[in-house]
C-alpha cells in the first residue's frame, strides 16, 4: 500500500471519529449538557490545576484538591441559598392561581377595547390563544418540574465526572486524538487545539462572570426594595443573560409581569427599570468591553446570524453556546486558510 493511501485513509478515520464523536455527544439523552458544564468546570479549574502541577504538586492532588475546594464552597452555597429559593419558588407556585385570574382579567380588559376596531369574533379567537398560551407555558414550568429535576439529577452526577476526567486525562486524550491527525495537517490541528481551547477557556470564564455580576446586582436591587421572589428573579436574569442581545430584555421581564399582576404602585416600576438598567450598563459598559468583546473578535452581524441559527437548531441552549461556537470555527477557517495559502506557495 503506497504512503498516500495510507495517509488518506488516516484522514478519513480521523474525520469518522470526530464525527461519530459529535454524534454520540448529540443523540444521548443529557450527554450534550453534561458535556458542556463538564467543560465549564475544566476550564473555570484548569488554570489553578496547571499552575499548582508547575509548582510541584503531582497532577492527581492538583485537581482533586482545586476540585473539592469547589465542591464544598458549591454546597455551603447551595445550603444558604437553597432554602430561601425554594421557599421563594413554593411561594410563586402557591400564588400562581392569583397571576392567572390577574392575567385573565387583563385579557378580558384588552378584548372589550380591541373590540372597538376588530370584530367581536376576532378579539375573541385572538384573546382565548393568547390565554390559552400564556396559561399553558406557566402551568408547563411547574408540570415539567419532575423530569426536569430528574434531568438535572443525571447531569449533576455526570459533568463533575467529566470534568476530573478532562482535568487528569484531557492532555493523554488530545494526544490520542491529535496521533490520528496526518503528518501534513499535525501542526495545524494542534495549534488550532491550542488557540480554540485557549479562547474557549477565556469566553467561559468572561460569561460566567458577566452573569455572576448581574445576577447580584438584580439580586441586591430587588432585596433593597422588598420585592418578592428576589431570588428566583435574580437566578432568571444572571441564567438568561448568557443570552446574547434578547436575555436581558426576556430576563427583566418576569419582575415587570409579577409588578402589573400584583397591582404594584408606578414607583415599583422606576426601580425595576433602574435595577436592571444598572446591571446592564455595568455590563455593557465595562465587562463586555474589557473581558467579552476582545475575546471572540467577531462582526455584530455574524454574532446575529450565529444566535438565530443556534436558536433555530438548539433552542435557548443554541442561543447560549452560539457565540463560542461561532468564534471556534472562525478560528478553524482562518487557520485552515491561511494553512493552505501557505502550502500552496510552497508547493
Amino acid at each position: 500500500m503506497s504512503f498516500q493511501k495510507i495517509r488518506r485513509r488516516k484522514l478519513l478515520f480521523f474525520l469518522t471519529a470526530i464525527v461519530a464523536l459529535f454524534a454520540l455527544i448529540l443523540l444521548v439523552k443529557n450527554l450534550l449538557v453534561s458535556c458542556l458544564l463538564g467543560f465549564v468546570g475544566f476550564y473555570l479549574l484548569a488554570p489553578l490545576v496547571d499552575r499548582l502541577e508547575r509548582r510541584g504538586v503531582s497532577r492527581r492532588t492538583a485537581v482533586l484538591l482545586p476540585f473539592g475546594i469547589f465542591c464544598i464552597a458549591g454546597i455551603l452555597s447551595a445550603q444558604v441559598l437553597l432554602p430561601s429559593l425554594v421557599a421563594q419558588f413554593n411561594s410563586l407556585k402557591q400564588d400562581l392561581p392569583r397571576y392567572i385570574a390577574g392575567s385573565q382579567r387583563l385579557t378580558e380588559s384588552l378584548k372589550l377595547k380591541a373590540s372597538g376596531f376588530m370584530t367581536p369574533q376576532t378579539a375573541i379567537e385572538i384573546s382565548e390563544q393568547v390565554e390559552t398560551r400564556a396559561i399553558g407555558a406557566i402551568k408547563n414550568v411547574f408540570d415539567d418540574l419532575p423530569e426536569h429535576i430528574s434531568n438535572s439529577l443525571t447531569v449533576l452526577f455526570l459533568a463533575p465526572f467529566l470534568c476530573i476526567f478532562m482535568l487528569l486525562d484531557g492532555r493523554t486524550f488530545i494526544r490520542q486524538i491529535l496521533s490520528l491527525v496526518p503528518n501534513q495537517f499535525f501542526e495545524l490541528a494542534l495549534n488550532l487545539q491550542h488557540d480554540i481551547s485557549s479562547q474557549m477557556g477565556s469566553f467561559i470564564r468572561a460569561r460566567l462572570l458577566e452573569s455572576l455580576i448581574v445576577g447580584i446586582i438584580v439580586a441586591v436591587g430587588l432585596f433593597i426594595i422588598d420585592f418578592k421572589y428576589a431570588l428566583v428573579l435574580a437566578l432568571v436574569a444572571a441564567l438568561l443573560n448568557l443570552i446574547p442581545y434578547l436575555g436581558p430584555v426576556i430576563g427583566a421581564l418576569p419582575a415587570y409581569a409579577l409588578a402589573f399582576l400584583s397591582h404594584e404602585p408606578s414607583g415599583t416600576y422606576v426601580a425595576l427599570t433602574l435595577i436592571y438598567g444598572s446591571a446592564q450598563v455595568v455590563d455593557a459598559a465595562f465587562i463586555m468591553p474589557i473581558l467579552v468583546a476582545r475575546i471572540v473578535n467577531l462582526h455584530p452581524v455574524t454574532v446575529v446570524l450565529s444566535f438565530v441559527i443556534g436558536s433555530q437548531l438548539m433552542g435557548i441552549l443554541g442561543m447560549i453556546i452560539s457565540i463560542p461556537v461561532t468564534s471556534a470555527l472562525k478560528v478553524t477557517m482562518v487557520a485552515l486558510y491561511q494553512h493552505l495559502t501557505q502550502f500552496r506557495e510552497e508547493s
